[in-house]
């Protein structure tokens, strides 16, 4: 009996694993949630809570993430990578603040701003 429930925590861990290794989690509500809360926490002063833009942003070239047009031009990986490197002079790298799971949830935070 012992061998049988060893043999199934380690399949549940190896399948864990295997989930997070492939980012299967990333759509989850819960990451959801926590790319809106970081995305509130961190983007909206600059890029306002529903991705427009504040205004005098806007004069120095911010974009508005929630156009179709914008979202359609930006691929994932484009917006992971502003994120991570930063954009200008104005945006921040996040990179090495935020893990690799949290931007994707950003992103797919982003990607919930579409009009």
């Amino acid at each position: 009996m012992n061998k049988l429930k060893m043999t199934i925590c380690t399949a549940t861990l190896a399948a864990a694993l295997v989930a997070l290794a492939a980012g299967s989690f990333a759509t989850t509500p819960a990451v959801f949630q926590d790319g809106a809360k970081i995305y509130a926490d961190k983007c909206a002063k600059c890029h306002k809570a529903d991705g427009t833009g504040e205004a005098k942003y806007q004069k120095q070239g911010i974009e508005d993430m929630s156009n179709a047009t914008w979202q359609k031009n930006h691929s994932d990986a484009k917006i992971a990578a502003a994120i991570n490197n930063g954009v200008g002079d104005f945006m921040p790298a996040w990179k090495g603040k935020l893990k690799p799971a949290e931007v994707k949830a950003v992103v797919a935070h982003i990607r919930s701003l579409k009009k």
